[in-house]
């Protein structure tokens, strides 16, 4: 056999050049990668040929970037391997990598005559990603990064057994040969959620409920494995613990959990509540958020009947289920907010994380009501009521009275006094705040909050120049709760946004409508294409029911080619008619079928290409004004894979939409810059283009993705 390289998928561009040079003629490279169908727990493997060696060496990636990102690594391109002791192996008729158990032995060519005996593979765990300087005033870059290693311990590796007696297994990113002078601990270890709520309680009742870790999934429940990073020695070793239970009575919401990365199972809180003095039979639901260094790494939750009938000492509840989350531990968000609907219509539940010590938290639990909408009809009358004063002098105003009465929903929900003190922290830094909204609420355009005086009482931190919005101030994104998980491991939308996508291919959908389609021609949509298309090389497809078929279908070609594309841009026609849902979606140029949620989440393409989407459809008027993708298009394309999301929530100008496109491509695809940050200046516009205000079309786009998401451009060979 031949040696064989290893590379580890998470780590960087840079250290996988460094092993990459030491490498000697005649050895076979490969990357190894988690599955995360499986909770990363089997491993998938990934030969690197000829061009995607020149791939990683290329003078056009990014040194910093992760190298499973760099190289686009999917579940499906995973290569085969054989275990040492498969008869294909003893019988000398394999040609591919050859493991023992899940440790690298050689590459071997099938050839029944040679006697070479198997040889040591060379592996090198990923390397900690470089730490930039501080940035400049208002810099787009997410906050410095938190000192972790961020190296997962792999089946079989070092960090993960423990070392003979006198042995010292070299440390992540050393020379080998170099001098240790210590042995690296694990950089994480897993563990599941550990959530003991009693299965039924009398009404009134106080009761206690345990909240730790555990080795293995609880009984009953599909477990999810979360990723706990192991701190330095100067650090503490301590997770934060929130809890979410409407109508129940907590004395605190939060709760520090100390832990042992050697003994996980010994962690654990109790914590006093209290059942409500309901009268007749109710369930509800108790909901345990984890974080680590102020970003979510899972959340568990499990049924309780709240009955007269509880027998005493009810046995432990089974019934909830466990989402694992995992957030990079160098790149973390000033402040996440997870927002949960709650029993009635227009309450939501909220909790916030950061990683800042010194912005205060709410000790208690925070549950906002409606007074008189639900979401829905809250949020459509906000959308409708911005729609139509898009070009009008009124314009100023009405932004200005719907961004108040989304501030003073976010004032009762005690948001104010939290991400005024997580913003001086960034301010203090040089930067701008990054915020990113988990939302089973989907409707109500949080981005829109005013944040003039009233609410944000430190104006040095309010950029004058830009309008008094909160989504044209901070970096901000949102995400979606993930799906359910399948018998196969995936969950869509997943449980993190993606922090770096690369993009080697865009695909492009045009409306072209002619005289005879009785749609308004979208002039601008079209050299919006055109121009996409020449710089970025975007495969272009018409807007048409068989060619958007065959697109979505994951059949579309580009020069003979089956077409690779992480990108999938549409600028057409959009329509939304909740008296007809069959009215509703993209508007094709030759079909009265719309592309309609459903259609969507049937859709191959985005399952395997997992896209960034933007959808830059000029929506046509309608009675109800209601958005085109708030839970709409945008939850089918996150559920149907999609990485990113962004449209616009109103009708919107057909050249400045055009211009909001070009400008996003050129800044997020050309020049590297964070995706929220871009969204976040092409909101600017409002003022800083429209001296007179009156033109919402820069307001109007929302984006689903990690604030601080980055795009590479990937060469294709």
């Amino acid at each position: 056999m031949d040696p064989v390289l290893v590379l580890d998928a998470d780590m960087t561009v840079a250290a996988a050049r460094k092993a990459m040079a030491l490498a000697t003629a005649g050895t076979a490279v490969v990357v190894r990668r988690r599955d995360p169908r499986t909770d990363r727990a089997t491993l998938l493997w990934y030969p690197l040929g000829p061009d995607d060696r020149d791939r990683v060496l290329g003078a056009n990636v990014d040194p910093g970037m992760p190298l499973g990102v760099s190289l686009d690594l999917h579940e499906h391109g995973a290569s085969e391997v054989r275990q040492l002791e498969h008869p294909d192996v003893t019988g000398g008729f394999w040609t591919g990598l050859v493991v023992d158990g899940a440790r690298p032995v050689g590459w071997m060519t099938a050839d029944p005559h040679t006697n070479r005996g198997p040889t040591r593979g060379i592996e090198f765990p990923p390397a900690p990603a470089p730490v930039d300087p501080a940035p400049a005033q208002r810099s787009p870059a997410p906050p410095p990064p938190i000192d972790l290693v961020p190296v997962e311990a792999m089946p079989g590796d070092a960090a993960e057994a423990a070392p003979e007696s006198g042995a010292e297994p070299p440390q992540a990113g050393a020379e080998p040969g170099d001098p240790v002078s210590q042995v690296d601990p694990p950089a994480d270890v897993t563990a599941y959620p550990r959530v003991d709520v009693p299965e039924a309680v009398a009404p009134g009742a106080a009761f206690e409920i345990v909240v730790g870790l555990s080795y293995q999934a609880q009984a009953g429940v599909q477990g999810a494995a979360m990723h706990i990073a192991v701190p330095q020695p100067n650090q503490p070793r301590e997770l934060t613990i929130q809890v979410k239970a409407e109508n129940f009575t907590l004395d605190t919401m939060r709760y520090p959990l100390p832990f042992d990365p050697a003994d996980l199972a010994k962690a654990e809180v109790r914590i006093p509540i209290t059942a409500p003095a309901v009268a007749d039979t109710w369930r509800g639901r108790i909901e345990v958020e984890y974080s680590q260094n102020g970003l979510l790494i899972g959340t568990a939750w499990r049924e309780i009947v709240v009955t007269p009938t509880a027998p005493a000492g009810a046995p432990a509840s089974t019934a909830g289920g466990e989402v694992a989350v995992e957030l990079d531990q160098n790149v973390p968000i000033d402040l996440t907010v997870s927002i949960s609907r709650g029993e009635a219509d227009g309450t939501f539940l909220w909790t916030y994380t950061t990683p800042h010590a010194q912005v205060p938290l709410p000790d208690v639990q925070v549950i906002t009501k409606l007074a008189d909408d639900t979401a829905e009809t809250l949020a459509l009358r906000n959308i409708r009521e911005m729609a139509q004063v898009d070009g009008n002098p009124n314009a100023e105003l009405r932004v200005l009275g719907v961004a108040r009465q989304i501030s003073d929903l976010l004032t009762e929900a005690k948001f104010w006094p939290v991400l005024t003190a997580a913003w001086k922290v960034a301010h203090d830094d040089g930067r701008l705040p990054t915020l990113l909204l988990v939302s089973q609420e989907s409707l109500i355009p949080w981005e829109l909050a005013s944040v003039e005086p009233d609410y944000v009482i430190d104006p040095s931190l309010v950029d004058p120049a830009a309008p008094p919005i909160l989504g044209a101030q901070v970096i901000a994104g949102r995400w979606r709760p993930a799906g359910p998980e399948t018998p196969s491991g995936m969950r869509r939308p997943s449980t993190t946004p993606a922090q770096a996508m690369a993009i080697s291919g865009l695909a492009v959908v045009v409306g072209e409508f002619g005289p005879s389609s009785g749609f308004r021609s979208l002039k601008q949509a079209i050299e919006e294409g055109q121009q996409l298309t020449q710089t970025y090389q975007a495969v272009w497809i018409k807007g048409t029911a068989s060619e958007v078929a065959t697109l979505l279908k994951g059949q579309a070609t580009n020069q003979g080619m089956p077409l690779v594309a992480q990108v999938l841009h549409v600028a057409s026609h959009g329509e939304v008619d909740p008296d007809s849902p069959l009215n509703s979606g993209v508007i094709l140029s030759d079909s009265s079928v719309r592309i309609d949620e459903t259609i969507v989440v049937g859709s191959s393409f985005a399952r395997s290409a997992a896209p960034l989407v933007f959808l830059n459809c000029c929506q046509l008027a309608t009675d109800s004004g209601s958005s085109l993708i708030e839970g709409g298009l945008a939850a089918a394309f996150l559920q149907a894979g999609a990485r990113a999301f962004i449209a616009p929530l109103w009708s919107v100008d057909d050249t400045i939409a055009k211009d909001t496109a070009l400008r996003f491509y050129a800044e997020a695809l050309g020049k590297g810059r964070a995706v929220g940050d871009v969204v976040r200046e092409l909101r600017a516009r409002y003022t800083t283009e429209f001296p007179q205000h009156d033109q919402t079309t820069p307001l109007a786009y929302a984006y689903y993705g990690h604030p601080a998401l980055t795009l590479t451009r990937q060469e294709t060979h």
